[in-house]
């Protein structure tokens, strides 16, 4: 069976991110989504595009712009805390369709 594609809702005047991965579902402060993609701190402001199974994230205010796959993603948000990995429903991040 194959995988749904990996999507992403930005909300909060690009202040957070809420991602779904491989039917988990995640939700991330920009300041978190930085970290897990290596880049430092910034100002507000974010642009996700979503291709296949890849995603792009592109911080237009600092000009930073990084791509990887939704597995590699995936992996970088599993090695987060427990406390920063969320879903919208406000539990630990699992498997799920609904709240």
């Amino acid at each position: 069976m194959a995988r749904p594609t990996p999507s992403a809702l930005v909300s909060d005047y690009g202040r957070r991110v809420s991602l779904r991965i491989h039917g988990r579902f995640y939700e991330l402060s920009q300041e978190a989504l930085r970290a897990v993609l290596g880049l430092p701190d910034g100002p507000p402001g974010l642009g996700v595009a979503v291709g296949h199974d890849r995603l792009r994230f592109e911080f237009a205010a600092d000009q930073q712009t990084v791509e990887l796959t939704a597995r590699q993603l995936q992996r970088r948000i599993a090695k987060l805390s427990p406390a920063k990995q969320r879903n919208p429903c406000g539990r630990r991040a699992h498997r799920t369709d609904s709240c």
